[in-house]
């Protein structure tokens, strides 16, 4: 009888663990030494300073339409600045103390998603030229955030890579989704943004500007969210010989490129865009978090099969 792949990663992860930091001979600053635990300490030093000043830029941008007069919140921006930068300090620790891609399990992944979403916002900001929706953005971005954070320690912790898992396309296929996602999140905080457009029209920007930049978001993010997909199949098939196995991860994430195909092809007729295109993306972005999130709870629910891990 012959193990599933599934069954042979959770057995190969069982049985490499151990093995990669109790090895004989290996010095102690592997995974289990005392450099490492040194490296992982300031990394999360260094991510909930992050976290902690992007509550303070979502709490600036909230409250400086109503003490500023221009409208750019310039403090806010730099506090975010300020979190990108802190952000990437501690991902770059977290690679060097694992010594591998900060994107081997779901709360690296959620870190690096944070990471992008915020580099991509700034860049938005430095070339907007008129009222900022950052507060909305950052509300997403704040939410990826506050998951990553409050996830166990034991999802925290730093393990082994199994050595299928070292393949270049795996790292492609999670790195692609990653900006996927950044821009389908940005995506979805210029909907709710759009949202908000009847009550607060002097202190957003104009809905023209809202619906191009919701469109150009999910245009950035679709052609990434296709390359994450074709590059885990091409994954797939060199680490277990089939392209496609319909895992449940892999479902949905077809279910949500679907969706956003659907979201451009509506964008040029007229009757889809404002509020139904704003609706439309706040859906897509649900699709991804469940992607992210509720598929791998859902599996541990009902005891599903799946190769994802997250």
């Amino acid at each position: 009888m012959h193990a599933s792949p599934a069954g042979l990663l959770r057995m190969g992860l069982q049985r490499d663990a151990p093995a990669a930091s109790t090895a004989p001979g290996r010095p102690r600053c592997g995974l289990g030494g005392e450099r490492t635990r040194r490296w992982r300490r300031q990394s999360t030093m260094w991510i909930l300073i992050a976290y902690g000043l992007l509550w303070l830029a979502l709490i600036t941008y909230l409250v400086y339409p109503w003490i500023e007069r221009h409208n750019r919140c310039w403090g806010a921006i730099g506090i975010s600045l300020g979190a990108w930068l802190c952000l990437t300090v501690g991902l770059v620790e977290r690679s060097i103390a694992a010594g591998h891609w900060p994107l081997a399990n779901r709360y690296e992944f959620a870190l690096s998603f944070v990471w992008a979403s915020l580099g991509l916002h700034l860049l938005l900001e430095a070339s907007w030229r008129g009222r900022s929706s950052g507060s909305f953005v950052m509300a997403v971005v704040l939410f990826v955030a506050s998951y990553a954070v409050t996830r166990p320690e034991t999802m925290q912790a730093i393990t082994p890579l199994l050595p299928a898992l070292r393949s270049p396309w795996l790292q492609l296929h999670a790195a692609s989704a990653v900006i996927a996602y950044a821009a389908c999140g940005i995506a979805a905080g210029f909907g709710l943004a759009y949202m908000f457009t009847r009550r607060m029209p002097k202190r957003l920007p104009p809905i023209a500007d809202l619906e191009r930049a919701m469109e150009r978001s999910v245009a950035l993010g679709f052609p990434w969210l296709t390359f994450s997909i074709l590059a885990g199949a091409i994954w797939a098939q060199l680490a277990w010989a089939r392209l496609w196995g319909w895992d449940p991860k892999e479902v949905w994430a077809l279910l949500t490129w679907l969706w956003y195909l659907m979201v451009l092809h509506l964008y040029p007729m007229p009757h889809w865009r404002g509020r139904r295109m704003a609706v439309l993306v706040l859906i897509g972005f649900g699709w991804v978090m469940f992607t992210f999130i509720g598929v791998p709870w859902l599996v541990r629910l009902v005891q599903l099969e799946s190769l994802h891990g997250f």
